[in-house]
């Protein structure tokens, strides 16, 4: 349980920082990743909570954004499609960084994928 608290910390950590730098931004991740971390619990069924943290990983997350922006744009994308639309927003967000020092895409990265493992050792503690 200590471990899911300090997962709990970290998330409320970074959700706090990036509500300050893009609340947009800070929200639509809280929404994705506040209820799978609230959720999970050692022990237990673990089937339906790992398939939950899977659909909640920020790649699979902003993937499903990219095919939810292009189908309501009226121009419905494939998986191929939308693969590559996913590539060009992290190649964005790589250019954004080196070209204007815009350091909230390797901050995002930095505190969000710890504590998405972090809760993958929650839910598979022995």
């Amino acid at each position: 349980m200590y471990l899911k608290l300090l997962a709990l910390l970290v998330l409320a950590l970074l959700l706090t920082c990036l509500a300050l730098l893009n609340f947009s931004l800070g929200f639509l991740l809280g929404a994705t990743l506040v209820p799978p971390a609230a959720a999970v619990r050692p022990g237990g069924n673990r089937f339906p909570l790992a398939v939950l943290l899977l659909l909640t990983t920020p790649g699979v997350s902003l993937y499903l954004a990219v095919l939810l922006e292009r189908e309501l744009l009226e121009a419905p994308a494939g998986p191929g499609e939308a693969w590559q639309h996913l590539l060009g927003a992290l190649g964005q967000g790589v250019l954004q960084e080196h070209l204007y020092g815009a350091h909230l895409s390797p901050l995002i990265c930095l505190g969000a994928y710890p504590c998405w493992l972090l809760l993958w050792n929650v839910l598979f503690w022995k």
